[in-house]
């Protein structure tokens, strides 16, 4: 099956993928036009006299080439044609070479196509994109689509940002051909295309540690695209033939196709300056499975505190004069205004802070909750620990009412945005009921017999020992269980979550109390 393979490869990787994004994403979303036909689109539009295919002959349909040579032709009647009035007053004092008015009208074009389109594929892809974990994305595009989608992501356009800056490999957006928001950015022109080939060297060198260490999803390209050939050329210039090896199951192409077939994942290879590079091709007919299981994918904290973290410790390591406020130590004492750190990293400190402190809320503390209640922010708890908890019995449902992520139907929406809730998630919550913590099938055939002896919780305690009661509970229709006497029995009988025998169903037990109480 395909999710199951995808979701295997994806974590052989110690890191979360990365996604290289290019035209076909675009057109699918946002339904822009190819390169040419943009050319094309804007050519009729700025009002040339001569028509397109004169530009396309004359440049022997060099794309690049046609750009530059529209672009020449374009300058002076932008400077002068009342049409262009507006465009002159909020662009005028950006002009920096003849082909800038031609750039401003294409990003002012660019920046018009911003409706998504609709249908209900697109909607669940949308969805699901806004949930999928990764560290980062690459894109080639011009349209601010990825943006929207990736909000907390800081963005960096163009070489000259990438290469001067300080990069971090997560929770950012490298816009390496430039951006509609910065019209002289934009990769358009043949000059453009030469500038870029010549730097290429140094954003290879930029990019080499996120091909290395992470997994490249690529969408929105076709295997023998310009652009993706000639970044992984300048990459393997900078490698040996042993660390290419690395790269090896690391590039992930995603191929669509126009028929409705099934999507599937297999071994293939990529010609790159004759070196061959084993990669993973994804065909498919829509991206719903891809990005369900990208979703799926586990981070320990929100990439909005892990950028954080490492863009703290990096200057705190790099600079002298440091203007992160963190704290190493190993002894919490010598510590002056503590409540001033953003972060505190303790070098054999883990039995000196509280419980709920460095170590961490674990799945016994969460159980004790259900049923003893320990004042803790629901929010939190909902989205920074409860999808984080590596069990199979968890007593979510009271955190989850409380911060108001159920709906009329007591679940958890599926097309729920405001959280970072995985599919994965979601799906073990609202697939929740009674029968889920049942005992074993032996006990499970008494359940009749149960049910028609005991009309009430406390006749079915006052009749039977620990064990049994904790066993046969689950198996009482729900409206025969007396919430309270459950919880009164529950927080009596609490030190049998250490028990190695009763501990699993006496988990089962406190689930079945938060499930009756908070859900159903």
């Amino acid at each position: 099956m395909f999710a199951e393979e995808f979701k295997q490869h994806i974590s052989k990787f110690s890191t979360s993928p990365f996604l290289f994004i290019g035209s076909g994403f675009s057109r699918r979303y946002l339904g822009l036009p190819t390169w040419e036909l943009l050319l094309m689109e804007v050519c009729e539009e700025i009002g040339l006299k001569k028509p397109y295919n004169f530009y396309k002959s004359n440049a022997d349909s060099i794309l690049p080439k046609v750009a530059s040579i529209i672009g020449k032709d374009f300058n002076e009647l932008w400077w002068s044609d009342e049409n262009f009035k507006e465009s002159r007053k909020e662009f005028a004092s950006l002009a920096e070479t003849k082909y800038s008015p031609l750039k401003f009208e294409v990003a002012k074009k660019i920046k018009s196509k911003n409706e998504l389109i609709k249908n209900d594929v697109i909607d669940k892809e949308l969805k699901l994109l806004k949930k999928i974990n990764i560290d980062g994305a690459i894109t080639t595009n011009w349209d601010e689509l990825l943006e929207r989608i990736f909000p907390d992501f800081n963005k960096f356009v163009g070489q000259e940002e990438l290469i001067f800056s300080e990069l971090y490999s997560i929770g950012e957006l490298y816009k390496i051909h430039g951006c509609c928001s910065k019209p002289n950015s934009l990769i358009l022109t043949e000059e453009d295309y030469n500038n870029y080939e010549d730097r290429n060297a140094y954003l290879a060198a930029k990019l080499l540690t996120i091909f290395i260490e992470n997994p490249i999803v690529f969408i929105g390209y076709s295997l023998d695209d310009k652009n993706i050939q000639s970044i992984l050329k300048s990459i393997i210039k900078c490698l040996t033939k042993e660390k290419v090896e690395k790269l090896k199951d690391r590039l992930i192409f995603c191929q669509w196709s126009p028929e409705p077939i099934k999507t599937s994942i297999i071994d293939s290879t990529l010609l790159i300056s004759d070196t061959v590079i084993p990669i993973k091709l994804i065909t498919t007919n829509d991206f719903i499975e891809i990005y369900t299981v990208l979703a799926n994918n586990k981070r320990k904290l929100p990439i909005k505190i892990l950028r954080q973290m490492k863009g703290m410790v990096y200057d705190f390591v790099k600079s002298n004069n440091s203007k992160s406020k963190i704290y190493v130590t190993d002894n919490l004492e010598n510590i002056e205004n503590i409540h001033n750190a953003e972060f505190v990293y303790g070098v054999g400190l883990k039995d000196k802070f509280s419980e709920v402190g460095i170590k961490g809320i674990e799945l016994k503390d969460v159980l004790l909750d259900a049923i003893e209640s320990r004042n803790w922010e629901s929010d939190k708890i909902s989205e920074l620990c409860l999808p984080y908890l590596k069990a199979k019995y968890i007593p979510y449902f009271k955190h989850l009412r409380t911060a108001g992520y159920l709906n009329a139907n007591n679940e958890i929406d599926e097309d729920n945005e405001i959280t970072e809730f995985s599919p994965e998630f979601i799906k073990k919550v609202n697939d929740m009921k009674q029968e889920s913590f049942y005992p074993s099938a032996n006990y499970i055939r008494k359940r009749k017999e149960i049910n028609d002896k005991y009309a009430t919780f406390s006749e079915l305690k006052s009749d039977n020992n620990q064990l049994h009661i904790v066993l046969y509970t689950p198996l009482l229709s729900s409206e025969k269980i007396n919430l309270n006497e459950l919880l009164k029995f529950l927080q009596d009988n609490k030190e049998l979550l250490e028990n190695s025998t009763n501990g699993t169903h006496f988990r089962k037990l406190i689930c079945l109390y938060d499930y009756l109480k908070y859900k159903k």
